[in-house]
C-alpha cells in the first residue's frame, strides 16, 4: 500500500480514522498494532521502509523519526504521536467518551 492509497476508508470507532506508520522489526510498532487489534479497532498500517512518500511524510511533514507514528483523525481534530503510548491509544481511540455511550 502506498501513501496515495491511504484514505479514511475505514473509521475505527465513532468517527476516528487511525493510521499507524511502522517499520520492519519494530517492537513498539508490533505492540501498538496488537493493542489496536485486541480492541478490534480498524486501522491502516503503512511501512515507511517500503513506502518512500510515507517516510517523507512522517519525517519531513510530521517531524518524527521514532516509529510507530500514530495519526488519529477525529471530529475534534487530528492527534499524532510516536512511540508505544498505550495511554494515548486509550484517550484518543479506545476509550473516547462517545465510544463508551
Amino acid at each position: 500500500m502506498t501513501i496515495t492509497d491511504i484514505t479514511p476508508r475505514i473509521e475505527a470507532r465513532d468517527g476516528v480514522a487511525v493510521t499507524v506508520y511502522t517499520k520492519n522489526d519494530c517492537w513498539g510498532c508490533t505492540k501498538t498494532k496488537g493493542l489496536l487489534d485486541r480492541a478490534e479497532i480498524e486501522y491502516t498500517a503503512v511501512n515507511v521502509e517500503e513506502d518512500e512518500p510515507a517516510f517523507h511524510y512522517v519525517t519531513d511533514t510530521l517531524g518524527y523519526r521514532q516509529m510507530p507514528v500514530v495519526v488519529t483523525s477525529t471530529p475534534e481534530g487530528e492527534f499524532v504521536w510516536s512511540g508505544l503510548q498505550p495511554h494515548k491509544i486509550r484517550e484518543h481511540i479506545t476509550h473516547r467518551a462517545e465510544a463508551a455511550a
